[in-house]
């Protein structure tokens, strides 16, 4: 999520590894929170809640993702 506070929802997926239906059934429940935009897109507020951690979860889910994908390629694996 690059450090960005407000991400789509898609971005948020890949990111938690959560599935479209998880995410939109938090947001409705107030699990998680978003935003919805004026052009009616959901926008998930990463910091939420003063929750300092949610950045740090997601740097270290984004490096791993980065070294996961190197060791594919130095393997010849597909991703």
């Amino acid at each position: 999520m690059s450090g960005k506070r407000f991400v789509s929802v898609a971005e948020y997926q890949r990111t938690t590894g959560l599935s479209y239906p998880t995410v939109m059934s938090g947001i409705e429940r107030g699990d998680i929170r978003a935003i919805k935009t004026e052009a009616g897109h959901w926008r998930v507020d990463t910091q939420a809640d003063g929750n300092p951690d949610m950045g740090a979860i997601v740097e270290q889910l984004e490096d791993q993702g980065r070294l996961l994908r190197a060791l594919c390629g130095h393997l010849g694996v597909s991703q």
